[in-house]
């Protein structure tokens, strides 16, 4: 009865169809898989090499396991360089023999991880094995052809190496698809920093293999290798994360400024329109369901702007509620056209239903939690030909979206000159004649309205006092 109920109790029930039968079907593919190799073994020759290889990399997993847990991010997709060792394994052992030293690296990663979900680890063991089938089939089939030995021994380790990275990236990349919906492509199967993770873990498994080629513990010396590797990838997760703001996930502003500076530079005679956006009356959403509701209010706004935009486009957090978007070859009138459209995705969003799954509280009320932005537009060469001044007429605007009654989008206006009257001194007549000397002034802002913002990096960030509603 204990047995049935922790039976019932599996995350593997509350699996979708698709998902569940793909993550099954995985399972018995592989066991198959493993069934077959058992009934073609002739030897259990390279029990060694398997040694060598699990007690090498055993060593590398413990010394980046501080690393490795830095590394940690959200979402189900993580890379390191273990694969490395069992794509030596599969170079140089037999196909049974490279599925051991699988099984004794996952089976050492189950037990130090502590609690996991166990039809997970099942189905990442059991695509690590169809990974081993996969790249030993292609290593195979070019030795076959071409010979072991000389350029030919060189291409059939890389297409062993690049066929075992794509399996485990496909298979896994599908999974993800499956169990959790709507997961970014980039999520599901990794950009170009998990790209580069692969191809560095199936260059490394190649050196290692070469070097178990030779004697079966000098695979050792990759150790120090594959740790050094592993900081590597650390310092790359460390420039991410300063070029990125931690509230929104959007670009930081000096990082914004920085690539939308280079866009300005490259763009010649093709114009490039900044917008400036600014969440009205915010400072309600903090004061009646308190900061934190108020920061996942920002965080869903921002990944609302980011999907309403192009890939090309540069979007980053200007400081408290405002935001800056970057649109490269952009002519006002498509400018005012996507700032209508982020307009409208802000003000159209099922805020009060996003937040109550995230923040777990169903008693949000839609008709407090609702946002809207205002918008200003700013346009190269016309509005200005350098950031500072993009900005500083994109503020003028947005400030006029205000004024305007909120919700809105304006273009940037040019400073129209006035003429001011020189004053008489006091108890002079005023004077006969000739019209008095007169002098052009730019339009001034209105009384308590702060100059736009001077080129700093980082001078208005979270904490900041903020005046605009």
């Amino acid at each position: 009865m204990a047995l049935e109920c922790r039976l019932k109790e599996w995350k593997l029930w509350t699996l979708t169809v698709p998902a569940f039968v793909y993550v099954v079907g995985t399972d018995l593919a592989a066991v198959g898989y493993v069934g077959w190799l058992a009934t073609r073994v002739e030897s259990i020759a390279g029990l060694e090499t398997v040694l060598a290889l699990t007690v090498a990399s055993l060593l590398a997993v413990e010394g980046a396991r501080r690393v490795e847990s830095r590394r940690r991010r959200r979402g189900s997709l993580h890379k390191d360089l273990s694969p490395a060792w069992m794509i030596a394994a599969t170079i140089t052992l037999q196909p049974l023999m490279a599925v051991l030293v699988v099984v004794l690296l996952r089976s050492w990663w189950r037990t130090r991880a502590g609690r996991c979900v166990p039809y997970r680890w099942v189905f990442s063991t059991a695509v690590l094995v169809l990974a081993v089938g996969a790249a030993h089939a292609g290593y195979a089939s070019i030795i076959g052809r071409l010979g072991a030995g000389g350029p030919a021994q060189i291409l059939a380790m890389a297409a062993a190496a690049l066929a075992f990275v794509a399996v485990d990236c496909v298979v896994c990349g599908i999974c993800i698809q499956l169990i959790e919906p709507g997961t970014t492509w980039r999520g599901s199967f990794g950009g170009p920093d998990d790209v580069l993770v692969d191809l560095t873990a199936a260059g490394l498994g190649c050196l290692v293999a070469a070097a178990a080629m030779t004697t079966p513990w000098a695979v050792g010396f990759a150790v120090p290798i594959a740790l050094t590797a592993q900081q590597a990838l650390l310092l790359r997760q460390f420039e991410a994360a300063a070029q990125t703001d931690a509230k929104t996930g959007l670009d930081r502003l000096s990082w914004w400024r920085e690539q939308t500076a280079a866009l300005l530079r490259r763009a010649g005679d093709e114009p490039v329109a900044v917008l400036l956006i600014d969440i009205d009356h915010f400072k309600q959403i903090n004061d009646l369901h308190g900061h934190l509701v108020g920061d996942e209010a920002l965080r869903a706004v921002s990944t609302i702007l980011r999907g309403a935009i192009r890939s090309k486009d540069v979007i980053g957090r200007f400081g408290g509620e405002e935001f800056v978007v970057a649109l490269p070859s952009t002519s006002a009138t498509d400018a005012r056209f996507t700032a209508d459209r982020l307009r409208a995705a802000v003000a159209g969003s099922p805020l009060a239903a996003m937040l109550a799954g995230v923040m777990d509280d169903p008693t949000l009320d839609p008709r407090t939690l609702h946002l809207t932005v205002s918008i200003g537009v700013a346009v190269s060469p016309t509005d200005g030909t350098t950031l500072d001044e993009l900005l500083a007429a994109a503020d003028r605007a947005m400030y006029a979206a205000k004024l305007a009654g909120r919700d809105q989008v304006r273009i940037a206006e040019p400073i129209r000159p006035r003429l001011v009257t020189a004053p008489q001194p006091p108890g002079q007549p005023a004077a006969t004649g000739p019209a008095p000397a007169t002098y052009p002034t730019s339009a001034r802002r209105p009384p308590g309205r702060p100059h736009p913002r001077p080129q700093h990096d980082e001078h208005l960030d979270s904490g900041r006092t903020h005046l605009r509603g």
